[in-house]
């Protein structure tokens, strides 16, 4: 039945999402109690993140091998390690990323290079911890491979939700808690990710089409409204061949649009 594969879905996806945040505390635990390997996989799974503040902070494209901000933003990295509360409120990516833009205003201080625009990033950071959520989650299984890999698609998503204004650790809150709602929900996100019309507009605006959403569903637009961060979520799962192995770890694999929804709208622009 397709309302049996939504809701394997919705609930399978949120606990994959709850286990990445769960695995990444737990990484954090162990680093802090001096394990070298839980600390390098930490580097590594954040190589882009600490680029990307360091290139946000620079204004420029940085390369590891010539740019010194690149090593000042593993430093602090590091230290954003150490000094982690992992029972607390604020998420980790949150917290380093504060560290590392304190650090790196302090090395363009030192190295006489500072400039005043990089001071409003002060109370963006003030924001961005009183924001934060704490990680909670489940072990679901024990394939290191396949854990590695699950973790790079889950940071790939969770940038991309973070292009939409979602947070990923918002996602268990967001997800509805009746069947019917849920239900609906998902069969908004496959008819929004199956409209090229539709998801062109969701990639443009960042917005999802709710005028167009409600006359192909029969939806209200209370429902789409409410459930926006939901819709998204699910239908840049369906519409990103990325996310694809998502689909397979939710038993969502053998899913065919057409069959459980009528026509495939992929090919139709809304006239």
């Amino acid at each position: 039945m397709p309302t049996q594969k939504f809701v394997l879905l919705s609930i399978n996806i949120m606990g994959l999402i709850k286990l990445f945040l769960f695995n990444l505390n737990t990484l954090i635990t162990s680093a802090q109690k001096g394990d070298p390997l839980s600390r390098e996989k930490l580097i590594k799974k954040h190589y882009h993140f600490i680029a990307k503040i360091c290139s946000k902070v620079c204004k420029r494209y940085l390369i590891w091998e010539n740019d010194d901000e690149l090593s000042i933003g593993l430093l602090a990295f590091n230290e954003a390690i150490d000094a982690f509360d992992t029972a607390g409120d604020v998420k980790f990516s949150t917290f380093a990323g504060v560290v590392i833009k304190r650090r790196l205003i302090d090395y363009f201080r030192h190295q006489a290079k500072f400039e005043k625009e990089v001071l409003s990033s002060t109370f963006e950071e003030k924001n961005e911890l009183k924001t934060g959520i704490n990680a909670k989650s489940i072990n679901l299984y024990n394939d290191d491979q396949t854990k590695e890999n699950l973790v790079g698609i889950i940071t790939y998503y969770q940038d991309l939700l973070v292009g939409y204004g979602i947070d990923i650790g918002q996602l268990p809150e967001v997800s509805p808690k009746h069947r019917d709602t849920r239900e609906n929900l998902l069969q908004a996100a496959i008819v929004l990710s199956r409209n090229l019309d539709m998801l062109d507009y969701l990639q443009k605006y960042g917005q999802v089409p709710v005028k167009l959403l409600c006359a192909s569903t029969g939806l209200s637009r209370k429902i789409i409204e409410r459930g926006r961060k939901y819709i998204i979520a699910i239908t840049l799962i369906f519409s990103d061949p990325i996310l694809s192995p998502l689909k397979r770890f939710t038993n969502f694999d053998g899913y065919q649009g057409e069959k459980d929804y009528g026509e495939d709208q992929s090919n139709y622009r809304v006239v």
